[in-house]
């Protein structure tokens, strides 16, 4: 195994060499046969040889994350972040992203990378896992049914509206009810919203609760002046005047690019956070591949890139032989999956839907396509996460022989089925293909273009794509979009999952308790496999130097990137 990464390695750096996109396309199919041939050569061994059961050992120290029940601060103000000195308040920035823009509407979009510059929100998610005040500078549970928030009162939209109780109050229900919202789901245990004062906004709760501070850092908590709302204007193309965030919309292309100015609040001096929003102008590009990316930032085309998946690889050789500069991190809580649908055959077989649990070699995927960048994944949260579930960590190891003992029993004769994936995910999708080929298992591959809804609305059999909910620090959210909410992949039908999810959302429970009753949710989730976690992928943000603050780029834990914070030097 050795001597095949040195070998990868020296590949890889070739290619980049000569700075072939195509080749680089070319080097991701090989990672997926690398990683094919690594799983056949272990499943063979695995015959003759008693299987070895090694727990992966970590080499992180980051602190464990904790369940945020009231605000960190207290009743304290919150301390803001001083403006730098050595800024070029002219400065314009080119950034490349592996995702298309869509709407730009917070609650019909679920890539707040393009949503976050538009529009604050009632709280923050810090890279150490820690949910902050925002535009909520407190809040508090006065009992199991009510969560109280104060408010800061020096924002105000773009419109000239001020931001206050009533416009929470606006944003919420809007989101509760607006046709096309995929935020009712996360948001349904709110019954009402209690304007209490001006900077006092109360949330009546009929169920849950514990995990609303967590969705305000996403989507959900994203603010839209409540005139705009009220005009029922689409804000499918931007804020219309409406946002509260750092930058506007100058110009926006479908599936192409966003190019944002500075809100009128940062270029008169009246937005609230000094720190942010100090770019110009700042266009975000789609690009449908890493190689494509570094390329562009190789030829002055763009000065910042996410590089993700296979290619990290040759990002960080790129930065290690000088130049170049970035930010290397490892994704909490996005995740690349296979979705299973359980109500397409042979799919709707569970026995079958296991035997892939255990036919999928996860260290060969990160091994040998992944070239170690994407650490093999049981559960979606990380040992990091106070709801790690230990017991899934031992259920459905690769295991060869398991496999292709449930694919018998399953009674499935010649078992087909189709993977859809978009261009980030080729490579995987063809290292599974390989996979599942081993066992007879015939599957296709059918490529889409991004920001595809097939699997989501029930229309293809499986999905190779990234396990990343709203506000997904808290593992309700988790639950209730992808398992019991939009994509509703989870069969329950007599409401266990539900009814656990609901009691363990209970913000008058301790952490200890919520961590019992997700965990046994989680191992259901994991019986029923209708989703294969593969592993969690590393990215780098990959520059010339130009960016200045990369450390503080925000929300870069689960991809879905703040850069209120970046800046370029004078």
């Amino acid at each position: 195994m050795h001597l095949r990464w040195k070998r990868r390695a020296l590949v890889l750096l070739a290619l980049l060499a000569v700075l072939s996109v195509s080749a680089a396309t070319s080097a991701t199919t090989a990672g997926a046969k690398t990683a094919t041939a690594a799983a056949k050569k272990k499943a063979k061994k695995k015959k003759t040889t008693k299987k070895k059961t090694t727990k992966r050992a970590t080499t992180t120290t980051a602190k464990k994350s904790q369940r945020i029940i009231g605000s960190p601060t207290g009743d304290t103000a919150t301390t803001l972040k001083a403006r730098p000195t050595d800024y070029d308040p002219n400065a314009e920035l080119n950034v490349t992203y592996a995702a298309p823009p869509s709407s730009l509407d917070p609650a019909k979009n679920s890539g707040e990378y393009f949503t976050n510059q538009l529009y604050d929100r009632l709280t923050y998610a810090s890279d150490d896992l820690q949910i902050q005040p925002m535009l909520a500078t407190s809040w508090r549970y006065p009992d199991a049914h009510t969560l109280e928030m104060t408010l800061r009162s020096d924002v105000t939209f773009e419109d000239g509206t001020k931001f206050d109780a009533a416009a929470v109050k606006a944003n919420i229900v809007r989101s509760q009810t607006l046709a096309g919202s995929i935020l009712t789901s996360v948001l349904k245990g709110i019954s009402s919203v209690e304007v209490v004062s001006p900077s006092v906004v109360r949330f009546h709760l009929s169920s849950g609760g514990a995990e609303l501070p967590a969705v305000f850092a996403g989507s959900p908590g994203m603010m839209i002046s409540p005139k705009v709302i009220a005009s029922g204007v689409s804000l499918d193309t931007g804020p219309h005047g409406g946002g509260s965030g750092p930058w506007t919309v100058d110009s926006f292309t479908p599936n192409d690019r966003v190019v944002y100015k500075q809100s009128r609040m940062v270029q008169d001096g009246t937005y609230w956070d000094k720190a942010a929003g100090l770019i110009k102008k700042m266009t975000w590009i789609y690009l449908a591949t890493s190689p494509q990316r570094i390329n562009a930032v190789r030829s002055g085309d763009v000065d910042l890139a996410q590089v993700t998946g296979v290619d990290t690889y040759p990002a960080k050789q790129l930065i290690k032989s000088g130049g170049y500069s970035g930010r290397d991190l490892t994704l909490q809580t996005t995740q690349v999956s296979l979705y299973l649908r359980s109500t397409r055959p042979p799919l709707d077989n569970k026995t079958f839907r296991q035997a892939l649990a255990y036919a999928i070699d996860k260290e060969a995927l990160a091994k040998g396509l992944y070239n170690g960048d994407c650490d093999p994944a049981q559960q979606f949260y990380t040992s990091r996460h106070w709801a790690h579930s230990a017991a899934v960590d031992n259920m459905f190891k690769f295991d060869h022989d398991k496999a292709q003992q449930l694919i018998k029993q399953s009674g499935i004769f010649n078992p087909t089925f189709t993977i859809v994936y978009v261009p980030l995910y080729e490579a995987p999708a063809q290292a599974i293909q390989g996979m599942l080929g081993d066992y007879g298992i015939n599957v296709k591959l059918q490529p889409v273009a991004g920001g595809d809804l097939s699997f989501r609305d029930g229309q293809a059999d499986a999905s190779i794509s990234t396990l990343s909910p709203n506000g997904g620090l808290d593992p309700s959210t988790l639950i209730n979009q992808f398992y019991l909410g939009v994509f509703n992949m989870l069969p329950d039908p007599d409401g266990s999952v539900a009814k656990a999810t609901a009691a363990a959302s209970d913000p008058t429970i301790s952490q200890a308790q919520a961590a019992k009753l997700y965990d046994g949710i989680f191992q259901k989730i994991a019986d029923a496999s209708v989703t294969v976690n593969l592993c969690n992928t590393h990215q780098v943000w990959f520059q010339k130097g130009k960016v200045a603050n990369l450390n503080d780029f925000g929300l870069t834990f689960g991809g879905r990137v703040d850069p209120r914070y970046l800046y370029v030097k004078k």
